[in-house]
């Protein structure tokens, strides 16, 4: 599947407008603001490349991590359980999702529309697995999301994209190989 993730990411023509990409989506070198950018097409990219029916693998190495030796019954129910390709599914399915996800980012967000969007994830997140499509515990973590936005505010002011932002910008900073003290004014000089 990484195969064909990157070559998802390699024919996507961006507008002129977009910053420079990492060479690789895959690549642990790619900064906060690239994958700003990766993440706007991320998912159109997994369901192509989740496109083989890879749950029946993984339950098939879930099944044979249980039990040295399954039966024919167990085997036969693993073979039978396929991954729904409808389009139009996936597509209504992608939709919601991007709504939800579009509403829990925004800068400044209500109660009430957190609640309204971690619903429309919930419902995504269901939908998906009626649909036998393969899901990461990252999906579970999502279900607590709206706990942790009424705790501690919209995630647009938790998340990490500034801080990695900034760490780029002060590791891009010319030091002169100065120590003792002197490497720390010369980057609150340069902040």
């Amino acid at each position: 599947p990484l195969d064909r993730l990157e070559e998802f990411f390699s024919r996507i023509i961006w507008p002129v407008s977009v910053a420079c990409l990492s060479p690789s989506v895959t690549s642990s070198s790619s900064k906060a603001d690239q994958w700003h950018l990766h993440i706007s097409v991320l998912f159109v990219g997994l369901f192509i490349a989740w496109e083989v029916d890879m749950l029946c693998q993984r339950r098939l190495e879930i099944l044979l991590s249980e039990s040295a030796d399954p039966n024919q019954e167990q085997l036969d129910l693993v073979d039978s359980f396929t991954t729904d390709h409808s389009i139009r599914q996936h597509y209504s399915t992608m939709l919601e999702f991007s709504a939800a996800i579009q509403i829990l980012s925004s800068r400044s967000i209500s109660p009430r529309e957190v609640e309204r969007g971690c619903a429309a994830l919930s419902r995504v997140c269901q939908n998906w697995a009626n649909m036998g499509v393969h899901m990461t515990p990252y999906f579970h973590f999502a279900q607590h999301f709206q706990r942790q936005m009424l705790q501690f505010g919209p995630c647009y002011s938790t998340w990490a994209f500034p801080y990695e932002q900034n760490n780029g910008f002060l590791g891009w900073t010319n030091h002169n190989n100065h120590k003792g003290g002197e490497l720390e004014c010369t980057m609150m000089q340069k902040w």
